[in-house]
């Protein structure tokens, strides 16, 4: 039993969603993409984020995201 409580972190900070950086459409606003579950995110972050590079929503610090209509 604590061998499963010792291991219970490690797969839940593990677990978290990773995007790629599509593209840069604005200054500070990223087109972003979950390849995983094909969901894509549109975020301002004061952040500078590469192209192509995947990233952790949790590790960029946003300012706002862009509701989709």
């Amino acid at each position: 039993m604590k061998k499963i409580l010792y291991i219970l972190p490690f797969l839940l900070l593990g677990c978290a969603t990773k995007y790629e950086v599509v593209q840069q459409l604005r200054v500070n606003m990223y087109h972003l993409h979950n390849p995983k579950t094909q969901e894509v995110q549109i975020i301002l972050t004061s952040d500078t984020l590469k192209e192509g590079s995947i990233v952790k929503l949790r590790d960029i610090k946003i300012i706002a995201e862009v509701e989709n209509k």
